[in-house]
């Protein structure tokens, strides 16, 4: 008997348990279905009181940086433009000088939170999300790294704060003024860009007391800077400072440490031999104009198959015949890169990176005028691995090669601070060209000549 009131008892307990757990909390007068669509009403309506836009702040990855994206919203729909990422970016200026846009449908839902989705493909906006993306050729799983659903950490007339479902990085959105056009936006952004770029910033100003250099250099093009130093042990540092650009310099995504000094966004000023720093104008970074021959010797240059020229496109055909069979089970060798730079162990070389291997073969270089526009290569066959050994015996490499190494070439480029090409022009035979690009690209342009089915 006692067992069965013990029984009952507990289930008394369990039900009066129950009750209180599926009740509504009474701390809050509505539901919780409720507050969610009125939460989601509450974001609605502040996205739409920008009647000429909104500024994004758009990071993926954040080592690449951060780019102006601008975005309306109009019922369901959001029209986006934004600045050109890369070549197959199909954004920033048109023909008629207008920004190029794209409408796309977007949702606002409830997911733990409430979450703006861009559920529509937008060629502007998702190119920074889609995977194998043609212009960045790193990790072709993630892309660029960037989101197309964000949570939305605040919402007011003034600022919505987003973070990428993906990724989590802040995404800042401003209203933009009604007399500011999306094109200024763009062309402001790209003019400093130009203004405050360099090959090589150093650190410097009244504050700096260290005894030793601390460098910056672009990442690759992108927009990070990348800070190197030496540490009380010795060791090389690195320290990497997203940024975006706007039409007063460069923002960081968030404050860094370099060897003790708080570092955070540049301002542009009116000199471009140096710029100081946003949270300290007593800290500041140099800049440094280089040649063009100090811009090829001193960093990695990728080659692109439209831009090879008449006289060495054929000899870049010979090689790729070959590559056809050349792999195991007579399967092709596909060719993924090719470079002017370094190897592993910091030897100037020509590189590929091809399905198997990595071959390189070294050069040297000699500068013959004195403003550094004339270069010529010479053959360094102590700088060579197997790879670079077989691919040049066996594979037609030589002969590419020899479209290079012994030939004289003009340089001229796109902005001499930091170039985003270089083109080489043989003085000696004008169709011997060759454009070199500061991004990394895939050498063919064509991306079924990738897949895998192919």
């Amino acid at each position: 008997m006692k067992k069965i009131t013990y029984f009952f008892a507990a289930c008394i307990a369990l039900m009066a348990f129950s009750g209180c757990s599926l009740k509504e909390d009474e701390t809050f007068s509505e539901s919780a279905s409720q507050r969610s669509g009125d939460n989601i009403a509450a974001v609605e309506k502040v996205l739409y009181t920008a009647p000429n836009g909104w500024l994004m702040e758009y990071y993926g990855t954040l080592s690449l940086g951060g780019y102006n994206v601008m975005v309306k919203f109009d019922g369901s729909n959001a029209t986006f433009a934004s600045e050109k990422f890369a070549t197959n970016h199909p954004a920033g200026i048109g023909t008629d000088d207008k920004a190029v846009t794209a409408t796309t449908h977007f949702k606002i839902e409830q997911s733990m939170g409430t979450v703006i989705s861009f559920d529509e493909y937008n060629p502007i906006f998702h190119y920074f999300s889609m995977p194998n993306n043609p212009d960045y050729t790193y990790d072709t799983a993630a892309g660029l790294g960037g989101d197309f659903e964000f949570r939305v950490m605040k919402a007011s007339n003034d600022s919505i704060i987003l973070r990428g479902k993906k990724s989590n990085n802040r995404i800042v959105m401003t209203p933009i003024p009604a007399d500011r056009t999306w094109e200024s936006i763009i062309k402001s952004a790209d003019e400093t860009e130009k203004y405050m770029a360099s090959r090589l910033y150093t650190l410097t100003g009244s504050d700096y007391t260290l005894d030793q250099t601390i460098t910056a250099t672009d990442n690759a093009g992108f927009r990070s800077l990348v800070f190197e130093y030496v540490d009380t042990l010795g060791m090389k540092q690195t320290v990497v400072a997203p940024y975006i650009v706007k039409e007063d310099g460069f923002w960081f995504y968030s404050p860094v440490d370099v060897r003790g000094y708080q570092l955070d966004g540049l301002v542009k000023g009116d000199t471009d031999d140096y710029f100081v720093f946003r949270n300290n104008q007593n800290l500041q970074l140099d800049t440094y104009m280089p040649t063009l021959y100090e811009s090829i010797t001193t960093g990695n240059w990728y080659l692109r198959y439209p831009s090879v020229g008449a006289y060495a496109k054929p000899k870049w055909d010979a090689m790729l015949a070959v590559l056809k069979t050349a792999g195991r089970n007579q399967q092709e060798i596909k060719l993924y890169t090719a470079t002017l730079g370094f190897s592993s162990d910091n030897k100037l070389c020509a590189g590929l990176l091809t399905t198997y291997d990595a071959p390189y073969y070294g050069f040297t270089g000699e500068n013959l005028k004195e403003d550094g526009t004339r270069i010529k290569f010479n053959q360094n066959s102590s700088v060579r691995n197997s790879a670079g050994r077989t691919y040049y015996q066996r594979y037609k490499w030589n002969d590419v090669l020899n479209t290079i190494y012994g030939h004289t070439f003009d340089l001229e480029c796109d902005y001499q601070r930091r170039p985003s090409w270089i083109k080489m022009t043989d003085v000696n035979e004008p169709s011997n060209v060759y454009i070199l690009y500061n991004t990394p690209s895939y050498f063919i342009d064509d991306p079924n000549y990738y897949n895998d089915n192919n």
